[in-house]
């Protein structure tokens, strides 16, 4: 495989895992408090491990690819966290929110285009 397109692969990986953390870190703010409960809190903890792995996935795209290839497509993770939300959180997506995606998915395939 292509350097470019393992590269890409992993940074697409590395915002669906930011994007799990995200949703892991809105379950432990409902259950918040800033006291010694806080290490009780074991979303949190998973959120932090996903984020982790995140970085991880993210370094090794910077590793193989170009960072104005790889940097831009960070932005996918809007579109995880708009899924995500909506079927976990059930939150509602108004066509404003869809149409806000799509303008950034145009974004990041002319910025991570042919370079």
């Amino acid at each position: 495989m292509e350097q470019k397109t393992i590269s890409i692969v992993l940074v697409i990986l590395s915002t669906a895992f930011i994007s799990v953390a995200q949703v892991f870190y809105k379950l432990a703010s409902t259950k918040m408090v800033f006291d010694i409960t806080i290490i009780y809190n074991y979303y949190l903890y998973i959120g932090l491990i996903f984020y982790g792995v995140a970085a991880l996935l993210l370094i090794l795209a910077l590793k193989k690819g170009e960072l104005s290839t790889v940097y831009p497509m960070i932005a996918t993770s809007y579109l995880w966290v708009i899924i995500l939300s909506y079927f976990v959180f059930d939150e509602t997506i108004n066509l404003f929110k869809w149409v806000g995606v799509a303008l950034i998915m145009i974004g990041v395939m002319v910025l991570g285009g042919k370079s």
